[in-house]
């Protein structure tokens, strides 16, 4: 008699908690997308993307702060590089010679 008395509440306790949990569980599901997606803001966007091949890109990245990033992405790695801010005017621009 004791063991049955032990076993129910085990058993109870046991139903409680998953209770409880599976409760939890459906509230973090119910609410919690909704004060995620609010608060979230993009923190990169791809400005443009350029193939070489089927598993050869560079792509043009604008990340937070305003600054725009150069990826490139290969099957052997992946290289990033700063860009620099486009100058004012085209007549400022760095003339290059291509010899």
């Amino acid at each position: 008699m004791d063991f049955a008395l032990q076993l129910i509440k085990v058993a109870g306790s046991l139903a409680l908690v998953l209770g409880l949990f599976f409760a939890l569980m459906y509230g973090l599901k119910r609410w919690g997308g909704v004060v995620r997606k609010s608060s979230i803001q993009p923190s990169m966007e791809i400005v443009s993307k350029q193939s070489f091949g089927p598993r050869h890109h560079l792509l043009l990245v604008k990340v937070p702060g305003g600054r725009n990033v150069l990826v490139g992405i290969s099957p052997q790695n992946m290289s990033i590089a700063n860009v620099p801010e486009p100058a004012e005017s085209p007549e400022s621009a760095a003339k290059v010679d291509i010899a």
